[in-house]
Parts: C-alpha cells; sequence; structure tokens
C-alpha cells in the first residue's frame, strides 16, 4: 500500500468494490418471482438442503479449540476439530495436514 500511494501521489489507497459476490437483493428486486416460480418448479414442497450446502457455524468449534489451546491440551482434540478450525479462522493449510502441523499452527496463531 504504501508503494501504491507513492507512485500515485495519493495520501490513500482506495479499496476496491467486490463485484465477485451477486448482490441478492437486486436479484430478489427484479427477478424475485421468477426465482420462486423456478424453484417451485425444480425441488419438491419442502425440500431441504443437504447438509453439504448449509453455512458452517464455526463459532462453537473456534470457541472449543481456543479453550483447549488455554488449558495446554490441543493435541488432545480430534483431528477433525483442528482442521474444522484451521478453515475456521482461515489458516490457509493444506487438508491433507497432519496432527502435529494442524497443533503447531494452530498455537502459533493463538498466541
Amino acid at each position: 500500500a504504501v508503494v501504491s500511494t507513492q507512485s500515485t501521489g495519493r495520501d490513500r489507497v482506495e479499496t476496491p468494490e467486490d463485484q465477485t459476490q451477486p448482490d441478492v437483493a437486486a436479484m430478489r428486486t427484479r427477478a424475485g418471482s421468477e426465482m420462486d416460480a423456478f424453484n417451485k418448479s425444480v425441488f419438491p414442497e419442502g425440500y431441504q438442503l443437504p447438509e453439504a450446502c448449509k453455512k458452517v457455524d464455526y463459532k462453537p468449534i473456534i470457541r472449543k479449540v481456543e479453550s483447549r489451546a488455554r488449558e495446554g491440551t490441543l493435541n488432545k482434540l480430534p483431528v477433525s476439530d483442528l482442521k474444522l478450525y484451521a478453515k475456521g479462522v482461515k489458516l490457509g493449510l493444506k487438508s491433507t495436514a497432519k496432527k502435529a502441523e494442524l497443533v503447531e499452527a494452530i498455537s502459533k496463531f493463538i498466541g
């Protein structure tokens, strides 16, 4: 950011607008009834999204892992909990990370 402001002669760098996410509110305003009709024609009455499509609530796992980190017992948690925590806080670890790597990265992250 420093190089950018110096090279452009501006005092601050403008934050670009994220245009990769759809504007759901605008879509609903313009095509709400068509979207509802499509959903009714494709999905049966009472259809529930599969678990894999639902948004994950990371808050409980974050609290659990951080509590165990304070206790010094991270290595007693299952790998699945450690991986879910790493994903929830966006540690950027590979899905193939071993337990020791997860524990080390999480410990460093939490401090």
